[in-house]
């Protein structure tokens, strides 16, 4: 570096394309930096030229008679660097300060130009400037605000947790919105909640937010209760397109509302602008769900399945962790030996959870063939599809899913589970998504509890680990191949109609119809993996994976399937024809799913949306059923004085602990409640069954 007073002469030598000052030709920042730190400024070095021969700087002699060449152009390039300090102006100086953008007059061009990074960048002019507000710190002051809310007959509710799980939350944030009057902001939440509580058990306010749900857990687990009329804005979103990914009340501001929510300097800040905007989201929401005929999905089923799921969540379930610390241990040994039993067959020790290691071990070192292996950006893959395939060729990949699957079970459930469990209720409590599934379907998070396999013995003894609390039975009511009925249903092929409404074993009638030439046990297990497979839109190709035959004996399957129940062909032909020209497909409850990939240049993206188009109105509308059997159980168990509660929902079942003394009046109940839903022209069959642990109940 150099002095900030020779800079000038460092671009006097080395010029600046930018401000057209030539400079020496040939003469660069480190040379130009080297001579002026040496010899001092421009004059000095013309001056003496001899000295630059003397510099030690790389072509110095080349340099010298380009100085001597071009000295009048290092004079002036100097002087074009060189800041005039000495110009005589009349000019206040605070008047050239910079006073930063004008976010009125940039906030219509951004939205005209739809640059929608830099509206949620545009500085707010100050803190809250767009919003009335007012801190109650004390409970005197929150008590004072609540008759005006009251008054109101509706206020707007944002809460911010320290956890995403409701029931182990601390409140952050509280902000309580008048629908035309000032927001207040709670200052300490925890302490203010008593003074608040009637407020929000008040049946003459309406509540406005979004995910209502967490706040109703988190009220629940303090022993408050938030009820009257609600209308949740993310619920409302997600009724009106559920493929949308945000649902949150900054997202929906900046479509609706024509501009995003200003950022704000402090969370509080942030929860008071969304309360603000909540108020003015719920008559545009309002409005769009009856455009849409979505209002009686919003407000008969998802808006009352969220009080269910808060229940649900407060109720938790007992877990033994004694029986989790020992499958652990014996997990872990399992673990030791596959390791060791994988490095015999490798030939060598290696990362067994390292893709490029394992790459190198199955396709160089054991010299497997690549032959239909697909390459990924960093490589020949191994995932599951892969290494299942060559698993035909060597022993070590079936080892390694093997390895996989057991690790994965280990750290994701008999591990992680106890750590979650909460000291208060020593129950084990998830979070239900409501808002998360295209299809309309629930999700489970903080545990997922969802996905614990129920097919492979270890997935079983983790679900043994799923307990009853004293005195109770675990009641599980399992739909019977909901799915298919429900096609049978929108198809209205008469022969998968009539196999559900006689009660026989649809797979076993598949079977006998398309793999007459397999055995009973073989013919079964390949129908039911074609009748599944039309549920999510299989083609040929998965199917062969599947099946684990050739291609054109996999095509020929389908052709058979379909030339039996020629009524599922049309339905998946019809649906998808009708999905491209209305740009959505329906479940039986009106819920859509838009689908614009259908009309995609890009042929992997096409198919993508045509197997969603075939796929969710089934899976949709077997969704849309389950949640309506909920709310039935719900009303029945109430209505019969019964104190079982539902405990968990995995997809098609619906896990109850119920007190010994009711369970066989439980059952009943919940039997009928499941069945007798709603009349598709095809019977629902429900599987109930109890037992002293999950496993012992499926």
């Amino acid at each position: 570096g150099v002095d900030p007073a020779l800079v000038p002469d460092v671009l006097g030598l080395m010029g600046d394309a930018i401000d057209n000052i030539p400079g020496v030709t040939g003469i660069g920042e480190k040379t130009a930096s080297a001579l002026v730190r040496q010899l001092g400024p421009v004059e000095a070095i013309l001056d003496h030229l001899d000295e630059v021969e003397r510099s030690g700087v790389r072509g110095a002699k080349k340099i010298r008679e380009t100085l001597t060449r071009e000295a009048e152009t290092a004079r002036l390039s100097k002087a074009l660097a060189t800041i005039r300090c000495d110009v005589p102006i009349c000019l206040d100086l605070a008047a050239l300060r910079y006073p930063g953008p004008d976010p009125d007059k940039l906030r219509p061009l951004f939205a005209e130009l739809e640059f929608s990074s830099l509206l949620r960048e545009l500085a707010p002019g100050g803190p809250a400037a767009d919003v009335e507000w007012t801190a109650v710190d004390t409970p005197e002051a929150i008590t004072a605000a609540l008759p005006a809310l009251r008054a109101a007959g509706a206020m707007s509710v944002v809460a911010t947790f320290d956890s995403v799980r409701a029931t182990a939350a601390r409140f952050e944030t509280l902000a309580v919105g008048h629908p035309s009057g000032p927001v207040a902001l709670v200052a300490a939440p925890e302490e203010a909640l008593p003074t608040l509580g009637p407020l929000f058990a008040d049946l003459a306010v309406a509540k406005v937010g979004a995910d209502l749900k967490a706040l109703r857990v988190a009220l629940g687990r303090r022993g408050l209760a938030l009820a009257g009329p609600a209308f949740d804005l993310a619920l409302a979103s997600y009724c009106l397109n559920p493929s949308r990914t945000d649902h949150g009340i900054g997202a929906l501001a900046e479509e609706l509302l024509g501009e995003p929510l200003e950022p704000a300097a402090t969370p509080a800040v942030a929860a008071c602008r969304a309360a603000r905007a909540a108020h003015a989201l719920r008559p545009l929401l309002d409005e769009r769900l009856r455009a849409h005929e979505m209002d009686r999905l919003f407000r008969e089923l998802e808006m009352p399945l969220a009080e269910v799921l808060a229940e649900m969540e407060l109720a938790g379930i007992a877990l033994d962790v004694p029986a989790l610390a020992r499958l652990s241990t014996e997990f872990g040994t399992a673990l030791e030996r596959l390791m060791t039993e994988i490095y015999a067959l490798a030939g060598c020790e290696f990362n067994i959870s390292s893709p490029p290691q394992l790459r190198t071990v199955l396709f160089e070192r054991l010299n497997i063939s690549t032959r239909g292996v697909r390459r990924g950006k960093t490589g020949l893959s191994t995932d599951v599809d892969v290494l299942r395939r060559l698993a035909a060729e060597h022993p070590l990949p079936a080892k390694i899913l093997e390895y996989r699957a057991l690790a994965k079970l280990k750290s994701t459930y008999v591990d992680a589970l106890p750590a979650l469990v909460d000291p208060t209720t020593r129950r084990l409590h998830t979070s239900f998504n409501q808002t998360v599934a295209a299809t309309g379907r629930l999700s489970s998070s903080d545990p997922n509890l969802q996905n614990i396999p129920i097919r492979t013995e270890e997935g079983r003894r983790i679900r043994a680990a799923f307990i009853a609390a004293p005195g109770h039975r675990l009641l599980s009511a399992d739909y019977s191949q909901i799915e298919l009925r429900v096609l049978a249903a929108l198809s209205g092929d008469r022969r998968l109609g009539d196999a559900f409404r006689a009660d026989e074993d649809i797979h076993a009638r598949t079977a006998a119809e398309v793999f007459g030439d397999r055995s009973p046990a073989d013919g079964r297990r390949l129908a039911k993996v074609i009748n599944f497979g039309i549920v999510y839109g299989m083609g040929p190709a998965r199917a062969a994976r599947e099946l684990g035959v050739s291609l054109p004996e996999a095509t020929a399957y389908i052709e058979a399937y379909f030339g039996r129940y020629p009524g599922v062909r049309a339905f998946v032909e019809r649906t998808v024809a009708e999905a491209r020209t209305r740009g959505y497909v329906t479940t039986v409850l009106g819920r859509r799913r838009y689908l614009p990939e259908l009309n995609a240049r890009d042929p992997a993206v096409r198919q993508f949306a045509e197997r969603a188009a075939t796929n969710t109105p089934i899976q949709g509308s077997a969704a849309d059923l389950i949640k309506v059997a909920m709310l039935e159980v719900r009303r029945r168990l109430r209505a019969a004085g019964l104190s079982a509660r539902v405990l968990l929902q995995v997809h098609d079942e619906l896990l109850l602990e119920v007190p010994e003394a009711e369970l066989g009046r439980t059952q009943d109940a919940v039997r009928e409640a499941m069945e007798q839903i709603g009349d598709l022209g095809v019977p629902l069959r429900v599987d109930v069954h109890d037992g002293a642990n999950w496993t012992e109940a499926h």
